[in-house]
């Protein structure tokens, strides 16, 4: 390979992880303040609706038949993990009130999630 590519080949390289490393820098600045707005949204959506969803973990039993060498048909059951969902009711005060906290805290993480991203490398 040429000196003028190979150089060409190790610039473009450089820039390449250069632009990775700062994409992945704000990615991690960002990601507290990301966490963030999602419990704003899902607090907003609770209160707006009046209760809560929530995924329970239950366990579920599964009638199968199994067929055996020696035996014509036998019947087996498998154990599996299931979902379902649940609701709870909120009450508006106190969801309310946590929402305030939760955008106060979102306002001095703001600042904090600023000085971060001013940090990365450009």
């Amino acid at each position: 390979m040429r000196p003028v590519l190979r150089s060409a080949a190790l610039v473009l390289s450089v820039l390449t992880l250069s632009g990775c490393a700062q994409q992945n820098c704000l990615r991690a600045a960002q990601a507290e303040l990301r966490a963030l707005d999602a419990q704003i949204a899902e607090s907003e959506e609770a209160l707006a609706r009046g209760f809560r969803v929530t995924q329970a973990t239950e366990p579920r039993t599964v009638l199968n038949i199994c067929a055996w060498p020696r035996e014509p048909v036998l019947f087996c059951t498998t154990h599996t993990p299931g979902q379902r969902a649940t609701r709870t009711n909120v009450l508006p005060a106190a969801e309310e009130a946590r929402l305030a906290e939760l955008r106060r805290e979102r306002a001095r993480l703001v600042v904090v999630t600023a000085d971060r991203v001013a940090a990365c490398p450009a």
